[in-house]
């Protein structure tokens, strides 16, 4: 889904452990057209459940999408994900890639990227939060602190 990009700068540096990828990738735009990208993904133990996939198109503003890293991890072994994003694993010309469909808007885009790297990436993340434990990293008293205290400002 598109996302607004987080102001990280707010986050407690305890929790802003983070990890990136700059990647190029492949914006299939027709059968025979192919647009270059360099997308960036984001991840890090404040938010554990999502990565931030940052699309940078040759001209124009950065496309923010928050996606799950399940999905993500899930779609380099097989076809993953239903709705606005979709992911499967192929071979492009002899090379491992990840295939990726982002929907909004009534609009829709196949993206294409190196397998091996995203893989690797996301395997980087698992070393910060191992995957089943995303839940613990929670602080649930403050979460919970957060919507009392909004209920209290509700008229």
């Amino acid at each position: 889904m598109p996302h607004e990009k987080p102001d990280l700068s707010a986050r407690n540096r305890s929790d802003y452990c983070m990890r990136s990828l700059r990647l190029p990738i492949d914006w299939l735009f027709r059968p025979s057209i192919r647009i270059p990208l360099e997308a960036e993904f984001h991840y890090t133990k404040a938010d554990p459940l999502v990565v931030l996939m940052e699309l940078h198109p040759p001209e124009g503003d950065v496309v923010r999408w928050t996606v799950s890293r399940d999905l993500l991890f899930d779609g380099t072994e097989e076809p993953s994900g239903m709705g606005d994003v979709r992911l499967w694993p192929s071979l492009a010309q002899g090379r491992r890639v990840v295939y990726m469909t982002l929907e909004g808007h009534g609009l829709s885009c196949l993206l294409e990227m190196d397998r091996g790297q995203l893989e690797e990436w996301l395997l980087e993340t698992f070393d910060l939060v191992h995957p089943g434990t995303e839940f613990c990293q929670a602080d649930w008293d403050a979460g919970v602190a957060a919507l009392v205290e909004g209920q209290r400002n509700q008229p």
